[in-house]
């Protein structure tokens, strides 16, 4: 686990520059191909976005870099979702959000059932 004593300030600065939107489009594809192939870098990444309480209040395009970097850094997908697909996106999310909990409401009535 990353420390704030460990870590790379040249790394945030960058990290922080992607999510404000301050890198160019060369740029911004460079700092995603490294964030998947530089351990360090997706160390410092995770340990940004567990720092980052204030993330309720940034603007819808900050918070769709920040997914963008998330999914590059964990899945190692680096394109930027089209806005059709938001709504695919937030209906699948949802509905798979449902079934999840109808799921557990299900396996919690079958465990209730069967313990009486």
């Amino acid at each position: 686990m990353k420390t704030l004593e460990s870590i790379s300030f040249q790394n945030i600065e960058l990290i922080e520059n992607f999510f404000d939107g301050k890198l160019s489009h060369l740029e911004s594809q460079k700092f995603l191909r490294q964030l998947m192939s530089d351990a360090e870098l997706r160390d410092d990444f995770d340990l940004v976005i567990e720092m980052s309480p204030q993330m309720v209040s940034w603007s819808l395009e900050k918070k769709r870099r920040v997914r963008l970097a998330f999914s590059t850094r964990h899945y190692g997908v680096s394109s930027l979702p089209s806005k059709g697909n938001l709504a695919k996106d937030l209906v699948a999310y949802g509905t798979a959000t449902v079934a999840a909990a109808g799921l557990l409401v299900f396996i919690s009535g079958l465990f209730v059932f069967f313990a009486s």
